[in-house]
Formats: structure tokens, sequence, C-alpha cells
């Protein structure tokens, strides 16, 4: 089964694709695809992703039709709707797995953030796995996947982290307590503790409230599907080049 889901601007792309491919609308209490096919940018495939949990059970192929393309299969006009088509269902392709954060209740493909609910104040928090890691004042935390590392994370000055690498990247958002640097740590169970109610997002999604979070490495992955080999440093420059 083969679902496809898109951005409005781009349905009458998507429709024929759509034709092409013999799929239907992604939708997961129709049953879970083999293959969801999303036309579109980045934001498309995380909001496909956050809307619809089934995705993340499936081979991604991911038609990019925004200003990065990050997590492209391929561009909008690189190859034919037929060579796209017959390479998607012929399965003509290379699959790489790439991790997610699982933050009890939601699934993050980029990044987890944490703020004060009150988004005008500090948070005030401590972070431990096995023992205690750090603790201090910010207007916020972002851990991210490796590939998440060069999203939102890097603006907050946090390295740029292979795919290929088990860690978390624990970065902070203005921070208030100086010594508060990035951090690439071991993808063990985080316990994040803050003195204010908080708010933790999925990608931008979600919103769950409390003042204990625990944040683990994703039970799934994102099973991308590329033309050819994957190319990921050529992915982050064009990602962080990008205006």
């Amino acid at each position: 089964m083969i679902a496809l889901a898109y951005r409005g601007d781009l349905a009458d792309f998507a429709a024929r694709l759509k034709s092409l491919l013999g799929a239907s609308e992604l939708d997961c209490s129709a049953g879970r695809p083999d293959v969801t096919v999303v036309v579109g940018g980045d934001g498309t495939l995380l909001e496909a992703i956050h809307r619809h949990p089934c995705v993340l059970d499936s081979l991604v192929v991911h038609v990019g039709g925004g200003r990065i393309n990050f997590y492209r299969t391929t561009r909008i006009g690189e190859a034919s709707l037929e060579e796209v088509a017959r390479r998607v269902l012929s399965r003509d392709l290379n699959v790489v797995e790439l991790p997610t954060i699982d933050a009890g209740g939601c699934t993050a493909v980029n990044e987890v953030v944490i703020r004060n609910a009150d988004y005008r104040k500090l948070l005030s928090f401590r972070i431990t796995a096995s023992a205690p890691i750090i603790g201090g004042r910010a207007d916020g935390i972002i851990i991210s996947t490796p590939q998440g590392s060069a999203g939102y994370a890097v603006s907050t000055w946090g390295p740029v982290v292979d795919y290929r690498l088990e860690a978390f990247v624990i970065s902070f958002i203005a921070p208030y307590t100086l010594y508060l640097r990035p951090l690439v740590v071991p993808q063990e169970p985080l316990e994040i503790s803050t003195a204010q109610e908080a708010e933790l997002t999925c990608d931008g999604y979600g919103g769950l409230r409390g003042r204990s979070f625990t944040i683990k490495k994703g039970a799934r992955r994102l099973r991308l599907a590329v033309f050819g080999e994957y190319d990921y440093y050529d992915r982050v420059l064009s990602r962080l080049l990008s205006p």
C-alpha cells in the first residue's frame, strides 16, 4: 500500500504522481502504508509524521518542493514523474535509517525543545542521566538527534553531529548561566526537572506540560528512501547556507 501526503500548493503535481503510483491519501485509520510519499518541503514531511504517526512505520519517499529539502529523496524537477514512480514501484532505492527521540508522548525527528510555559521568563532546570549532567537557567533547552543538530540546535552554537552516531546533542537557548555550553552525550535516558511549569514540543508539535520530562532514544526510526548515495554533509551544507 502506498500513501501520499502533499503541500496544498503542489496538489496538481501530487495528483499526477498519485495516479502513477496507484496511491491513496495518507490516512492511518485506513491501514498502515508500506510506503509514504510526501510532496513538499521538510515542514510538510514533519507535519505528516506528527499528524499521521504510521508514517514512521513505513518507508518514506520525500519529493522535495521546499526551500531546503534536507530529507529529500529527490527534488521536484530532478527526475520526471514517471521516473520517480518507476523507482518507487520497483523499490529501486537505497534506505537510510535516521534516529528519533521519544519524549513520552511525542516522537521527534529533529529535536525536542523545553521552555518555560511562560515564554517571557527564564527556565531553571536540572538534567540527569545515570549521574547528574548539568543545571542552570536559560530561555530553553534543545535536545536534538544527530541529523537535527544541523537544524534549530546549530543556532545555539551546537555542533553538527554525524547521523551515524548514537548521541543526543544538548544545547541551550540564550543561557543566563554562562557556563552552559552545548554537549554531546550518549543516548541513555535523560531526566529533566524544572523549577517552573514547562512546555515540551517535538519538532514544533505537541505541547506537553509539566515539571519533569523523560527523554530517550526513539524505538522507531525514519526510514528514508534516497536515490543513489546518501549525501549527508552536502545536505548539511545546503541547510546551513540557505538564506
